[in-house]
C-alpha cells in the first residue's frame, strides 16, 4: 500500500497536469485594447480574422496557426503567452518577449479567445 505521502504526491502531479492541460478561463484583459494590438503586430500573418489568410501567409513554408482553430483556442493563457514572448521554433512565429506588458499581454490574449469561428 502507497504512503499517504506517495499519494499526496501522485494528487499533486494529477492536479498539475490537468491544469496545463486544461484551457484557461477567459483572459481578464481587455479584447478592444487586444484588437488594436493585433492589428499593429498580428495580422500581418495571422491575418484580420486570426485565419491565417493573408497574402504573406501563402508565402511562407510553415502556415501561421490559424487563431481561430479549435487547437489554437483549446490552449492555456499560459502556452499562449509562451508562444507570444518566446516565438515558436521551427516556424516563421518570431518573438515578441519585450513588445507587451502584463497588460498588454493579458488584452491580446483576451482578442485572440474572442476570434472563434
Amino acid at each position: 500500500m502507497p504512503s499517504t505521502r506517495t499519494l499526496s504526491l501522485l494528487v499533486a502531479l494529477v492536479v498539475l497536469a490537468s491544469a496545463q492541460t486544461t484551457p484557461a478561463a477567459a483572459s481578464k484583459g481587455n479584447p478592444e485594447a487586444g484588437k488594436k494590438l493585433y492589428l499593429e503586430s498580428c495580422k500581418h500573418c495571422h491575418g484580420a480574422t486570426g485565419k491565417a489568410e493573408t497574402e504573406l501567409a501563402g508565402t511562407l513554408t510553415t502556415r501561421p496557426a490559424d487563431l481561430t482553430s479549435k487547437k489554437t483556442q483549446s490552449k492555456t493563457d499560459g502556452q499562449l503567452r509562451k508562444a507570444i514572448v518566446e516565438g515558436v521554433a521551427g516556424t516563421p512565429m518570431s518573438h515578441f518577449g519585450k513588445e507587451f506588458d502584463d497588460s498588454q499581454m493579458a488584452d491580446l490574449i483576451s482578442y485572440i479567445r474572442s476570434l472563434k469561428p
